[in-house]
């Protein structure tokens, strides 16, 4: 499970690095160029001093990356961090990767470490955005859920996305069958087999034990599940290129991350979130330099700073 070689679903889900460009360009001056801190739990970037709107910035925005992915891999998939620093927000780019759900103690743990890296860094969290590429956007979509219910002293949550991320749980089991009983593409049954496994062993069947992925999973198509963020700006980024999917992994429209994201955002939007958004693209999509519609690029950086801009007050 990682972003090199590829399985149908793993890599679907979590993969993939970007190429870095040969040729770079020159540093800007040192006055210009954001302060790095890095640790073994994240990458911090602080703008440049003249690029602050007020101390520490004037928003937080938090990315986790794919699942076998780290914060170097998601600096160099996607511009968006450099973007966002560039205009004056703080970006923290965590290694917390490998899952697609989470326990009480680890989302604690994660919550505890971004509060102290806030803390010892002097960054100003009362505009958090939090996001993820893959599994990485379970993982915000959960630690969202986390804050709604037991907010943390001084990180404002003001947004959530997810960047074509394997939601809900319910339909990623569905689909690991499918892929199963297909006669194609043998060489990429392992990750089906590695998911139904794992699910089973955590969750149980969504047949026999629905309630725990009721509890357990990021977002499903269900009210109760989507309930929590019913007011929380939320968006849904994805690239369903349907004739690259037949043709790469034989997989339908009603098995992509596109199609069950769509899904959960409807309900969002039928629970009464005006602010949900579920946003698709077009030939965006880039792994190691070949085109693959599950990336991190298929994300507009300059449109999503000016979103978080529009819902910093």
């Amino acid at each position: 499970m990682n972003p090199a070689p590829s399985m149908p679903r793993v890599d679907a889900f979590f993969a993939g690095c970007l190429l870095l460009a040969a040729c770079q360009s020159p540093a800007p001056p040192q006055s210009l160029t954001p302060h790095e801190i890095h640790t073994p739990a994240y990458d911090l970037l602080l703008p440049a001093k003249q690029d602050l709107s007020r101390p520490g910035g004037k928003a937080l925005l938090i990315l986790f990356p794919c699942f076998s992915c780290d914060a170097a891999n998601t600096r160099s998939e996607s511009p968006i961090a450099d973007t966002a620093v560039a205009n004056g927000i703080v970006v923290l780019l965590m290694n917390f990767n490998q899952h697609i759900l989470m326990s009480e103690a680890e989302k604690r743990e994660v919550l505890d470490t971004i509060a102290a890296a806030v803390k010892a860094h002097g960054v100003d969290a009362t505009n958090t955005f939090i996001g993820g590429f893959s599994s990485g956007g379970n993982v915000s979509v959960l630690l969202a859920k986390e804050l709604v219910h037991a907010p943390r002293p001084g990180i404002g949550l003001k947004g959530v996305f997810a960047v074509d991320s394997p939601l809900d749980l319910v339909h990623l089991y569905e689909c690991s069958l499918r892929d199963l009983a297909k006669t194609t593409f043998p060489e990429y049954k392992g990750e089906a087999r590695y998911l139904i496994a794992f699910l089973d062993s955590t969750l149980g069947s969504p047949t026999d034990s629905l309630a725990n992925y009721e509890r357990a999973a990021p977002l499903l198509n269900s009210s109760a599940s989507v309930a929590p963020l019913k007011d929380l700006p939320i968006r849904f980024y994805t690239e369903p290129d349907t004739a690259w999917w037949r043709t790469n992994r034989d997989d339908s429209y009603e098995e992509l991350n596109a199609f069950a994201m769509k899904r959960i955002h409807d309900t969002l939007v039928a629970v009464g979130n005006a602010r949900a958004e579920y946003i698709t693209t077009e030939g965006r999509g880039v792994q190691h330099g070949n085109r693959h519609p599950h990336a991190w690029s298929i994300v507009e950086e300059r449109e999503l700073v000016r979103w978080m801009e529009g819902l910093c007050r």
